[in-house]
């Protein structure tokens, strides 16, 4: 099934729709990002997300489906996890052709996939697939679903395109098939690299805009600036009109103060989340104590998103 095909499908079906049922196009609506995938939402934030959607904002729930799944209501767009462009050592490394050393600290448990490696897409794709299927059984008619695919930092623009425009096929054809409703709105994840991905978007390599991007390991310097990664995130959501939520962790060096030779570090706060979320175009920050822990114990929000047809291309 060709990329023009799976468009008009989607069309066709009316799944090109806006961030949520409710609204209208063109209309700016706040957007409530309740994540964890370190266990159970936070109870603090998993209430906000509920008081969010019934005052009217988009709610969505990112959470590694391995977890126990909370209440959904009618508002909230649920999100499933995928390691991704990573695989588990052991049995589910062994699906796969080949994999290597990650090189970083999830080097115990984790190894690396080429995402160029058309085997490996198609195995990975599968598995979306069913994790999208998953997520159309738990979520209300009226939802969209996704998949944050992780550990994508590695893939170029090329491979992104692949990997994402071979989902959203595979997607098209579950749903003619009967193994996803119809209607359901299904779509993917930016998850950091946010030059790629913007490339990706620029050149039009992307058959579909991503339904929001996650820009992790965000900072301000000591003049109150983001870090490039965010910036560009943030100018991808300005383009795109999609949500643009930066993560961050209390395990972080924002930058260090010399005082004639007296050094101090100063890490990222939870008031420095809060000064990120009131930057334009981000729509939320969350925060977390450390990066081995990824349950954030606090979400700001930010920017209204403009909402458009799911589907319009960037800057158009």
């Amino acid at each position: 099934m060709t990329a023009f095909v799976v468009a008009a499908l989607l069309a066709t079906s009316g799944l090109l729709l806006p961030c949520s049922i409710e609204g209208a196009s063109g209309e700016l609506r706040k957007q409530y990002w309740a994540t964890s995938l370190s266990g159970s939402v936070d109870e603090t934030i998993l209430r906000g997300l509920y008081e969010a959607v019934a005052r009217g904002d988009v709610g969505w729930l990112d959470i590694d489906p391995k977890s126990s799944i909370p209440r959904l209501v009618r508002g909230i767009n649920l999100v499933l996890y995928y390691v991704g462009g990573n695989c588990y050592i052991g049995d589910d490394c062994d699906r796969f052709p080949s994999s290597q050393p990650t090189g970083d600290r999830w080097g115990d448990t984790e190894r690396a996939l080429d995402l160029g490696d058309p085997e490996t897409r198609k195995i990975a794709i599968e598995d979306l697939v069913a994790i999208a299927r998953q997520a159309d059984e738990l979520a209300p008619p009226d939802a969209i679903v996704g998949v944050h695919f992780d550990n994508v930092h590695r893939a170029k623009a090329e491979e992104l395109a692949d990997l994402f425009n071979e989902f959203l096929t595979a997607i098209a054809v579950a749903r003619e098939q009967g193994r996803i409703t119809k209607t359901r709105r299904v779509g993917y994840v930016a998850k950091n690299n946010p030059q790629e991905f913007s490339r990706a978007l620029e050149q039009k390599l992307l058959d579909a805009p991503p339904l929001y991007q996650i820009n992790e390991n965000a900072r301000l310097n000591q003049e109150g600036i983001l870090d490039s990664d965010s910036r560009m995130a943030q100018e991808i959501g300005r383009r795109c009109n999609i949500p643009v939520f930066l993560k961050t962790f209390g395990s972080d060096v924002a930058y260090t103060i010399d005082d004639n030779g007296d050094k101090t570090e100063v890490v990222v706060s939870q008031e420095m989340t809060k000064d990120m979320a009131q930057m334009p175009y981000i729509s939320g920050a969350a925060w977390s104590v450390n990066e081995a822990n990824y349950r954030p114990t606090l979400f700001a929000q930010g920017s209204p998103v403009r909402e458009v047809p799911f589907g319009s291309p960037c800057g158009e």
